[in-house]
């Protein structure tokens, strides 16, 4: 049918579509058209097409939001943060930023046109397109009061959706002397270090205690590798093993995880003597028995990949 290429996208993303996105797939402008006159779509902006009987939720608000600002724009600063998860955060007015100004702002729209805005700092984030996280500390130093900027990068810092590498890596290509947020981004990172621990999560904690009732001693945020190299930081190591535990939230992990370089991280670990034990949210909310499982099967991987004289 006609208009399969649109249900496919809206499906994904809160019942609307983009015509931009559906003429870049190759849609005839005619097709288009029939959409448009078709009882089954209404317009909601001049550019996006909402399928109806579709939920009118907030997320279909920000989805149509930022796909009516165009190609290439993404929701950003304290928008950018709610809908990363922060709490105490504005999501209206939102925020989307892009490097062209659109003919027709949605309303609710609050838009900012900036020079750069490289694909690899964005993504998509239930299907709607945001700003990464360490773009988003840089919007927030600038946009808020330190000690709020610093708290809400925290924030993210702890839930793991960025990190200390990842910040440097983000100043070293868009750190510009003048941008906006970059010195309070900067002086956050110095003033914390290279060793630094950001609170606890309330995921993490949750995690812990559920192994601790089980008689699992923990030690959480390690650092680990082979001899010849660092290979990153981990939520928590099951003391007396080698078994690694690292906690995914579901809805974060596939937005901001390069899959492939996750798969040669976890790769190396295991050649470096490790044994990884991925637990989501899922697990630690609603399958408390399913974490304490993951561990122990774990554990008994560690002990039979492990020499005797190896074992604890």
């Amino acid at each position: 049918m006609y208009d399969e290429p649109a249900i496919q996208i809206a499906t994904r993303r809160h019942g609307v579509v983009a015509t931009w996105e559906l003429l870049r797939r190759g849609m005839p402008h005619a097709h288009i058209g029939q959409l448009v006159a078709s009882r089954h779509w209404e317009r909601v902006h001049p550019t996006v097409l909402r399928r109806v009987g579709s939920a009118a939720t907030r997320e279909q608000r920000v989805a149509i939001g930022v796909l009516g600002c165009g190609p290439g724009t993404a929701a950003a600063a304290i928008g950018a943060a709610r809908w990363w998860g922060a709490s105490g955060c504005a999501q209206w007015p939102l925020e989307v930023v892009g490097t062209t100004k659109p003919r027709n702002i949605p309303t609710g729209v609050s838009y900012r046109q900036i020079r750069r805005l490289p694909v690899s700092w964005t993504t998509q984030l239930d299907g709607v397109p945001v700003v990464r996280p360490e773009m988003c500390a840089l919007q927030l130093f600038a946009r808020a009061s330190v000690t709020r900027a610093a708290r809400l990068t925290d924030s993210m810092w702890s839930r793991r959706l960025l990190s200390g590498p990842s910040i440097a890596a983000f100043l070293a290509d868009m750190g510009a002397m003048g941008r906006n947020g970059t010195a309070g981004l900067r002086a956050y990172l110095d003033q914390r270090g290279p060793g630094y621990i950001p609170p606890e999560s309330g995921l993490e904690a949750r995690a812990w205690a559920i192994l601790a009732d089980a008689g699992i001693q923990v030690r959480r945020q390690v650092d680990v590798g082979d001899e010849q190299r660092w290979t990153g930081r981990v939520d928590g190591l099951v003391v007396g093993t080698r078994v690694l535990i690292e906690v995914q939230s579901a809805r974060y992990h596939g937005a901001l995880v390069d899959q492939e370089a996750d798969r040669v991280r976890i790769a190396a670990l295991n050649a470096a003597g490790f044994t990884v034990v991925e637990i989501t949210d899922d697990d630690v909310w609603s399958r408390p028995g399913e974490v304490v499982r993951k561990v122990r099967v774990g554990i008994e991987l560690d002990r039979q990949r492990r020499p005797m004289h190896d074992q604890p």
